[in-house]
Formats: C-alpha cells, sequence, structure tokens
C-alpha cells in the first residue's frame, strides 16, 4: 500500500537522526509502518529508538524505530561442490546463446565464445550486415581458468567478500567473466572492445540477457540471469525481512491517521467497484411456448452470471492472446491462431508482420516430418510444440514466414497468471517462439500423440448460447 507523502518523512527523519546506523536504512531494506493502538507487549522500548512524528493534521505519534542489525550466520554452511566458473561452464561448452533484441541492434551473446551486436538491412536484392564483436574467448582461455579455480578456491576462503550488484533493487552477489579482444574502437584509439559478463543467481532464470549498457566508450557490461549459480551457497540471495516501524497515539490522536483511514477506505471503495466492473449479465430470450401452461406471472428471463474466469478454456479458444517484446517490434501471439510481430505508430496506424498461422494438416505434415518435436511421455513432459506456417513472405528467401512455437510449463511461479514470452530468429525468416506460463501445465496431458489440445466444446457453447454484454453499476 502506498501511504501519504507525511509517512516519507519519518524515513527522511530516520536517516537525519544522529544517533542511528544510516547505513541500515538503504533502499534494499525493507520497513513497514504499523499502527497497532498502543505498544506492543513484546516491544522492548529500552533496545529500540523512538521518534515523535506530526501528521498534516496535527495528530501526534510515537514511533520506535526496530535495531537494523546484520544477519550474522551462526553455521558455516559446508560447500565442496564446484566453483562458480564450473557451474556456469554447461552454457560454455553447450555452445549456449542469449539474445536481446532491442529498436536498432540485436546483441548475440554466446557465453564462453563471444559477444555480438548486429543489425540486418534487408532488400529485395541483398542483406547489409553491420556488426561489432563486443569481445570473444577462446577454449584454451577457458581451460586455464577452470585449471586456476579448481587449484585455487577463492570461493570457499571465509575471509573472501562475494561482489553484489544491485538487481531490482535487491543485491545479489554475482560471478564475472571479461571478455576482450573485440573489434577495435575508433573512439577509443582503436583499442579492442571489451564486456564484463556478470552471472547472478536467478531460480527462474533461463540465461537471459537482463541487463546490457555501455559503461564507458566501447566497454560494455551484460547481466546475466541463470539459475545454474544458485546451487553454490555464497551465489544465492539473502533473505531480507520486513521490519516494523510500530506508531503509537499520543496526546489523544486517533489509532490511525485521518489520511491514512481515508486512504484506506478509497482503496476499499475502488476494490468493490472493480468486482462490479467484472459481473457479466447473460440475456435469455423467453419463448411463450415455454411457459407453464396456467402460469399467469410472468417469468424472469435476466439472469446473472459471474463471467468465465477461467484463463486456460480462455487460451485454448484464442480469445486471451499473449503479447511481449521490447523496442520498436512487439509480437502477439494467439493460441490455435497466428503468431505476428507489429508496430504501433504514434498516430495509432499499425504494421504488422505474420510469422505464420495455424493449420493443423501442415502442423501434422510437419510433426511427422520432425518426430523428436512430439510430446515425450506424460511423467517427463513439460513442453509442446506447435508448428505455425504461411506467413507473409520473407524478402530474402522468397518463402513464407514460419514459427515453431514451445508452450513449456512453468513451476513454482511467482504468480499463477505469470507469462514468459521470448522470439528467436535462428535462421532467417524461421523464428521460435518461447510461451512459459502455469497455463501450460493444465493443458499437458491433455495433448495427443501429435502435442494438439481441443478447444473444449463447453467453452464454445457458451459464447454460441447467449448474447452478452457487459454493464457497470
Amino acid at each position: 500500500m502506498q501511504y501519504p507523502s507525511y509517512f516519507l518523512c519519518i524515513l527522511s527523519l530516520i536517516l537525519s537522526s544522529k544517533h542511528l546506523d544510516c547505513k541500515g536504512f538503504d533502499d534494499t531494506t525493507l520497513f513497514d509502518i504499523n499502527f497497532p493502538g498502543s505498544v506492543p507487549e513484546r516491544l522492548d522500548a529500552d533496545y529500540a529508538e523512538t521518534l515523535f512524528v506530526t501528521s498534516s493534521m496535527k495528530e501526534k505519534y510515537q514511533c520506535f524505530l526496530p535495531l537494523v542489525v546484520e544477519n550474522q550466520e551462526t553455521e558455516v554452511e559446508l560447500y565442496a561442490g564446484p566453483s562458480p566458473l564450473e557451474l556456469i561452464s554447461p552454457l560454455i561448452s553447450k555452445g549456449t546463446c542469449s539474445y536481446r533484441i532491442e529498436s536498432y541492434w540485436t546483441y548475440e551473446v554466446c557465453h564462453g565464445k563471444y559477444i555480438r551486436q548486429y543489425h540486418e538491412e534487408r532488400d529485395s536484392e541483398k542483406t547489409k550486415l553491420q556488426e561489432y564483436i563486443l569481445g570473444k574467448w577462446d577454449d584454451r582461455q577457458l581451460e586455464r581458468l577452470l585449471q586456476t579455480s579448481k587449484n585455487v578456491r577463492e570461493d570457499l576462503k571465509e575471509d573472501v567478500v562475494i561482489p553484489t550488484k544491485k538487481v531490482d533493487n535487491v543485491n545479489l552477489p554475482y560471478y564475472e567473466i571479461v571478455m576482450g579482444n573485440g573489434t577495435a574502437c575508433d573512439l577509443n584509439f582503436n583499442q579492442p572492445r571489451s564486456t564484463k559478463v556478470i552471472y547472478v543467481c536467478f531460480p527462474h532464470g533461463k540465461h537471459e540477457v537482463y541487463l546490457l549498457k555501455e559503461e564507458s566508450t566501447c566497454i560494455y557490461e551484460i547481466i546475466i540471469l541463470t539459475p545454474f549459480l544458485c546451487v553454490h551457497p555464497k551465489y544465492k540471495p539473502k533473505d531480507s525481512k520486513e521490519l516494523k516501524i510500530n506508531c503509537v497515539p499520543t496526546d489523544g490522536a486517533n489509532a490511525e491517521p485521518y489520511s491514512l483511514r481515508k486512504l484506506q477506505l478509497e482503496s476499499a471503495k475502488l476494490r468493490k467497484n472493480a468486482e462490479v466492473d467484472g459481473i457479466k449479465v447473460e440475456l435469455i430470450k423467453f419463448k411463450a411456448e415455454d411457459a407453464v401452461a396456467g402460469d399467469s406471472k410472468i417469468p424472469k428471463f435476466v439472469t446473472e452470471k459471474v463471467a468465465d474466469t477461467n484463463p486456460v478454456k480462455a487460451f485454448l479458444a484464442g480469445k486471451q492472446c499473449l503479447y511481449g517484446g521490447t523496442g520498436w517490434w512487439k509480437f502477439g501471439f494467439c493460441y490455435g491462431k497466428s503468431v505476428e510481430q507489429f508496430h504501433i505508430e504514434k498516430d495509432g496506424s499499425r504494421i504488422a508482420i505474420s510469422l505464420g498461422v495455424f493449420k493443423k494438416q501442415k502442423h501434422l505434415n510437419w510433426i511427422t516430418e520432425h518426430p523428436h518435436k512430439r510430446p515425450k511421455p506424460l511423467h517427463q513432459r513439460k513442453q509442446l510444440s506447435h508448428f505455425y506456417s504461411d506467413g507473409s513472405v520473407c524478402d530474402k528467401t522468397g518463402q513464407p514466414r514460419q514459427t515453431e512455437v514451445k508452450l513449456k510449463c512453468l513451476e513454482k511461479p511467482k504468480s499463477p497468471s505469470s507469462v514468459s514470452l521470448y522470439l528467436l530468429e535462428p535462421r532467417p525468416c524461421s523464428y521460435i517462439l518461447g510461451v512459459e506460463s502455469p497455463l501450460i501445465c493444465e493443458i499437458l496431458e491433455n495433448a495427443d500423440q501429435d502435442g494438439l489440445v481441443e478447444v473444449p466444446l463447453e467453452f464454445e457453447e457458451e459464447d454460441s448460447e447467449f448474447t452478452s454484454f457487459t454493464i457497470k453499476l
């Protein structure tokens, strides 16, 4: 909940208090302002700082500030596993590449190999390629570092502090490799470009590029989110607990400030209105012959019904489309219908390129030609692959664009409605669209041997039976 502006003054006063350790009040430490009405029994006033504050309505409160004590680990975790470089080495040995698509440039990060920045301009006759190597490695360099990390385990020394990088306002430990010997930079006296590649632990990461920036002329930094580092206890994020600031009324003030109470009531009213807006009214036409003989009462032919809230049904019916992309181009996916790339101009005009439409027979032909794309046995099944063909004609190949859609079950998400999308172009005008969501988990077991899931009949029937409209009360 967003508190009124005067609560920010509390934190400002805290920071200015010369009796406090200001180091503890950074933006990675979470505080919750609580108004219990009276001093909590467990609160030991002798060991907590206090601060008197006054609201804009002249209400006075005494606030008890928690002592910020850094967590001291009582038990040293015994870890004898692989070094951080060994943990991320599968990315290097398998030739895994991560991509970041921006409005003009595309960045290709092939872990432990090279980092490429490029832009393609395609016309009817030829393709113009503009590219720079931002850094590269060779296999011998990796072997040397692996051997060094095995002989000298700096990560296991107690006095070694693992460096951290702030990601989404959270300080995360990281492992860094430097890739040099890139394309000469004419703005930096023809010195080779170089990049610091920073790997941080992120349990749900897919080795994606979280951030790419140019720290100084032709010197770059890339942050990669990977789950591989999470095995190492020193590279796991530290749990941050929320600290409570308890404020109690003085001089006859209300238990809670007037402005806060007003804000809470307004928020509750908005939530209630949002629930009302979700009501779907169904109009059922009454026929005279359906009336019971002798019944003189006018039958009730208007009923209220809560709108279908099953997102899986809406997704399978192609009524809930998914959208993603950053920069100039965006992309959209409607299950069983189409994949498209589009851009909306400032005047509202829309430029769209079809990356493929779903045709059942084309999918069946494709799955027959690529049997390894068929669903795995149910106990091993994590994803489905579908083929979307006959998109817009590609000026480079002269063939229609096509897309393989990979529907992957996202287990243990932060939110049951979370969706992750990514679009790759491994070959000109041949795409891979990744869709990862908990929604996919619910349809895996219903897929047939060709990876197809039929649209629930009852969903189609609901749409055809009723004439529906949405009202606001």
